[in-house]
């Protein structure tokens, strides 16, 4: 298909397609989420044996719909964050292969007969689809994911404030409410808190992750000459997100935790009565009650630099605090990658097919 005869821009198929890549995904892990974000922000004691026992406290104390509490907001920010990142890195892609299907043509004169054209042309597909290196690719993804982020964070913030307030009636913990609060605590500034180490996770995060699911689909290609199947496409999206979380866990920690340090004060230690009681042993509660009110009190005397925040965190668990709830994670992780990554293809294959088809019978 010609460019002159594109019905829809690339642009609006990618931002679509991705938008409703990230709502599935995110909707299908929003309980995991939940439940990792609340161990993130305190400090009891994580057993992943425990998080049955978190999840059906939720559910008696709130309501089966608590654990998708801040979904809302999720699927507000998503959305965007998920169309603008699959937009952007397919802009990036389509500079690079455009270089590569001009400098195959330069090398590869037109063929005198149909044979060498067809096998010409399916050269080209499939350079175009599948072009990038290893470092292209990687990049692409880490300037999508920066972009992306630096466009919908407000929106990031308040669904990890939403996921530790308690779900209460009558209460004025809507997403519009806790979104307007942080802008009349801190002004615009206030909207960005934690921007620093989402940014410096999710450079390599975003990168990590479209350059092994890139890759991956790309080497699937060359064995079988053909595109990956849709399992295909799911095992090399859950690889993806595998790898990309376990190597920024630290940076999520650390920004959940500034997102919230605010909120838990306000809460009563909601995030510690919700979890303390799931805990196997009276002294890891009370340890756990004694770290979250010193948090607290760090909150009102300090601001939640990066530095101090990891500091703390430190000083609480140790090195294991960075990576608390990462177990939950490799379960999250790879599903939501292979979600995310596969419906994306699915989704812009019916577009394009669609296309064509009311190009054909007009």
């Amino acid at each position: 298909m010609q460019g002159k005869e594109r019905v829809v821009p690339k642009e609006i198929k990618n931002l679509v397609a991705g938008g409703l890549a990230g709502m599935l995904a995110k909707t299908v892990v929003a309980p995991i989420d939940r439940i990792k974000i609340l161990y993130q922000v305190t400090a009891t004691p994580f057993r992943l044996r425990d998080v049955p026992g978190v999840a059906m406290k939720i559910v008696k104390e709130e309501g089966t719909s608590a654990l998708w509490k801040g979904n809302t907001a999720t699927m507000i920010r998503v959305f965007p964050y998920a169309g603008i990142q699959f937009m952007v890195f397919n802009e990036i892609k389509s500079i690079f292969v455009d270089r590569y299907e001009e400098e195959y043509l330069q090398s590869h004169p037109e063929p005198d007969n149909e044979h060498g054209t067809i096998s010409r042309r399916n050269t080209i597909e499939k350079d175009k689809k599948w072009g990038m290196s290893t470092l292209e690719s990687l990049a692409a993804g880490s300037t999508a994911g920066a972009i992306s982020v630096l466009f919908t964070y407000p929106l990031d913030l308040t669904r990890a404030q939403l996921a530790v307030l308690k779900k209460q009636k009558g209460s004025r913990n809507g997403f519009v409410n806790v979104l307007m609060r942080n802008y009349s605590d801190g002004g615009a500034s206030g909207l960005f808190r934690g921007i620093t180490p989402t940014l410096l996770g999710m450079l390599p995060y975003a990168g990590v992750a479209f350059s092994i699911n890139e890759q991956a689909k790309r080497h699937v290609t060359k064995i079988h000459d053909r595109d990956p199947t849709v399992v295909e496409k799911m095992v090399c999206g859950a690889l993806s997100g595998l790898f990309a979380q376990s190597m920024t866990y630290p940076f999520e920690v650390t920004r959940r935790r500034m997102q919230t340090i605010g909120v838990l004060s306000q809460t009563k230690n909601t995030s510690v009565n919700v979890l303390g009681g799931c805990v196997e042993t009276k002294a890891a509660q009370d340890a756990a009650k004694i770290a979250e009110e010193h948090i607290v009190h760090e909150a009102h005397l300090k601001s939640p630099s990066m530095l101090r925040v990891m500091n703390q965190v430190f000083k609480e668990q140790g090195y294991n605090g960075f990576f608390k709830g990462l177990t939950m994670n490799w379960l999250k992780g790879p599903v939501s990658f292979a979600i995310s990554f596969t419906t994306f293809d699915i989704v812009k294959d019916w577009i394009d097919r669609k296309e064509a088809e009311w190009i054909e019978n007009r």
